[in-house]
């Protein structure tokens, strides 16, 4: 039995990082009555619910177009029901999740993606004798509540579960004073995305206060940050009090993932990704491109070695796409490169008389080429209709694929006499440059034939692993 609950502790204790929300577009409102006008009334609540989850935003209510469309809540319903819910009658609803995507674009609100970060909370209750800590299987009434606001508001919470390693990395004392130190040692094992300090004194019968402070980044990096923490004083019955928390702690998480729709697009831009060595890597990569809020279309452009460059087509600003681009832990961001030189115009430079340099005849070496179609098909896993050139004994190269992709043809047509010679030039795009990062696969176990000794290894004939070039014949 014992081995059983320390299993089930550390299975607990797991890393938490981003979390998957599957109810953001329901909702379950009670009905005080019966009649035509209170479903009605229960409907505008139930979207009012679901836009504040979904947006990421408590006050998107008073937005104008939001406000014309609770009064016509009906169109957005695609599924309801009537349920129970402690013994009173409640209206169960869904939602539907592009009707409510295109309502918050028209609002320029934000969208918040099911994928959110998950947020450690250490909660220290003061009862006027003790100070104690309350762990997750504490039985606590504050947790409870605390986990109920948390799930309204569609953020992933997690409270440490108090076991040995917990208790002897933090205390009490350390909680309620606010320090760092160990409150970044004991949230290292839980890996959080943000971590809440929340101190509640108790006050009466039911009521309290609380100070809490919201730190928005990941736990090791808590000491050396200098992001002071967001943080807020608040009091009250303790239900209400405990939602108002969670209302500005999602307010501050949202502030930081969502991502603003309506907002002015830079059009596109363009995204180059290192450290693509498969073909399952590059359409991952794609896919997850493709998925993102703030991308309208994605088109492969060029890949040269283990880069691969994408034109991205955007529905939101630039600082808004790297922000959601930057969220997945499977990607880091490299330095850009610096922008081009003024005398690297699409202009051709003006020839100096007075130049020094003899002048020089530029011909430029044309490859081989064959047009591709602008867009990939993914959905198949690869990309159809591309005709790639081979190298040698047939093999497809990551250069032939570079050289089937039409480049940008250069004037040299007033090339002659010119000490420096014009290049090649695209329309002016920013780039994002990221490296990739995926997780370590474990190496498959090696076959040992019954009659082989242990140190015979029959190595399998077919090889799992995917080079380079099996990317590219892959496109």
């Amino acid at each position: 039995m014992l081995r059983v609950t320390l299993l089930f502790m550390a299975l607990l204790a797991l890393p938490l990082k981003a979390a998957t929300m599957t109810n953001l577009y329901q909702a379950q409102v009670v009905l005080p009555d019966t009649d035509r006008q209170s479903e009605q009334v229960a409907r505008q609540q139930a979207l009012e619910q679901v836009l504040i989850r979904v947006s990421g935003q408590s006050a998107i209510g008073k937005n104008e177009v939001v406000a014309k469309a609770l009064t016509q809540s009906g169109q957005y319903v695609s599924q309801f029901g009537y349920g129970n819910q402690d013994g009173q009658r409640t209206l169960a609803l869904t939602f539907d999740a592009r009707q409510i995507r295109t309502l918050l674009a028209q609002a320029k609100a934000s969208f918040w993606t099911e994928q959110r970060p998950t947020t450690l909370v250490w909660m220290v209750e003061d009862d006027g004798r003790d100070r104690n800590i309350l762990w997750d299987q504490s039985g606590s009434a504050l947790v409870a509540d605390m986990k109920q606001a948390a799930e309204r508001r569609g953020v992933p919470v997690s409270v440490p579960i108090g076991d040995f390693q917990d208790v002897t990395a933090i205390s009490s004392p350390d909680l309620w004073g606010g320090f760092v130190q160990p409150l970044s040692t004991a949230s290292v094992r839980y890996q959080p995305e943000a971590i809440l300090l929340a101190r509640v004194r108790k006050q009466g019968t039911d009521e309290i206060s609380i100070n809490w402070q919201l730190f928005k980044n990941r736990a090791e990096a808590l000491v050396a940050s200098q992001q002071a923490p967001s943080e807020g004083r608040l009091s009250g019955a303790t239900v209400a009090t405990i939602n108002q928390m969670m209302d500005a702690v999602a307010d501050q998480l949202a502030a930081k993932y969502a991502v603003p729709l309506g907002a002015e697009a830079s059009n596109q831009m363009s995204v180059v990704v290192g450290n693509i060595t498969s073909s399952r890597d590059f359409f991952t990569l794609e896919r997850m491109v493709t998925n993102l809020t703030s991308v309208a279309a994605v088109n492969a452009y060029r890949i040269q070695g283990d880069k691969v460059e994408f034109n991205v087509q955007l529905l939101s600003s630039e600082e808004a796409f790297k922000q959601e681009l930057s969220q997945d832990s499977r990607l880091s961001a490299v330095a850009a490169p610096a922008p081009m030189p003024e005398w690297q115009s699409s202009e051709a430079p003006v020839a100096d008389p007075n130049a020094i340099a003899a002048p020089q005849a530029v011909t430029p070496v044309v490859e081989p080429q064959t047009a591709v179609p602008a867009a990939s098909n993914v959905a198949g896993g690869e990309i159809s209709d591309m005709t790639v050139p081979q190298g040698k004994n047939g093999a497809t190269s990551a250069e032939g694929l570079v050289n089937a992709i039409p480049a940008t043809q250069v004037d040299v047509s007033a090339t002659q006499g010119l000490a420096v010679p014009p290049v090649a030039t695209q329309p002016v795009k920013h780039t994002a440059v990221f490296e990739w990062n995926p997780p370590a696969v474990p190496a498959p176990a090696r076959a040992v034939t019954p009659n082989t000794s242990a140190s015979e290894v029959v190595v399998p004939s077919t090889s799992t692993s995917t080079t380079a070039q099996d990317s590219a014949a892959a496109l």
